[in-house]
């Protein structure tokens, strides 16, 4: 049986007795039906992870012996996701996956496109939805690094931004149906990817990603939808310069 995984987000692990409540208690003994004596994955979101045993769990409190530090299942790439913000459930299922493919930062972007309107509580309310989402990936995948995310913002904001943070061997590329098909170039240990909303990036934004020096990059002969694209493009990734190949 696979041993459970529990995100304490902002907890500082180390070896010995870890108590806890909250959420996680909840999730433990009735979504996962831990009883004491069963062994637990707790982590910080932060990188660290240590295995456990359950000594103590009852309604509202769980007490854990953490035994020993586990491996990392974090990937050696560096990915940046710029994602266009999606509705409903196709966000949900982007965040989702591409947290489980080693996704590092995600960045929420708010383009020409974008029909998703967040301000004000609705924006506390949804970012909090997604960084719950984030937290379950993480738990599910193995991962022990939660990625990191951004609020919305602007396109050109987003862009600017990342003037400050180049890197010799960061590769930078747009998810556009009509670019060059995505293959394996030279060195690259990083990625930053754009991938846009329903309908995709208009003429004029594909223009401001270029100078910034995104290439465009396609996925094979067919059309991929908002929340498929990041996924299948991280894979890729994956597959040609990180760990899915080993």
């Amino acid at each position: 049986m696979r041993t459970p995984r529990l995100l304490l987000a902002g907890r500082t692990l180390q070896a010995g007795p870890c108590e806890f409540d909250g959420d996680a208690v909840h999730h433990l003994a009735r979504v996962l039906r831990r009883r004491p004596g069963d062994a637990v994955i707790l982590c910080d979101g932060a990188g660290s992870a240590f295995e456990g045993v359950i000594e103590m769990l009852d309604g509202k409190r769980c007490r854990v012996l953490l035994e020993r530090p586990c491996d990392a299942a974090e990937s050696p790439l560096q990915l940046r996701l710029g994602l266009a913000l999606l509705r409903g459930e196709r966000m949900d299922y982007a965040l989702q996956k591409t947290c489980e493919l080693g996704v590092s930062h995600i960045d929420l972007l708010i383009t020409e496109r974008v029909e998703v309107r967040l301000d004000g509580k609705r924006l506390t309310n949804r970012m909090q939805h997604f960084e719950g989402v984030l937290a379950h990936a993480l738990q599910q995948s193995g991962r022990t690094r939660l990625p990191r995310l951004a609020a919305p913002q602007r396109l050109a904001d987003w862009l600017a931004g990342l003037q400050a943070s180049v890197s010799q061997q960061e590769r930078r590329l747009i998810l556009d149906p009509e670019g060059e098909a995505l293959q394996r170039g030279g060195p690259a240990d990083g990625f930053i990817l754009a991938s846009g909303p329903e309908g995709g990036f208009e003429d004029g934004e594909v223009t401001l990603l270029a100078a910034a020096g995104f290439e465009r990059v396609r996925l094979g002969p067919r059309v991929l939808r908002a929340e498929t694209a990041p996924v299948a493009a991280l894979s890729v990734l994956q597959w040609l310069y990180g760990d899915f190949a080993g």
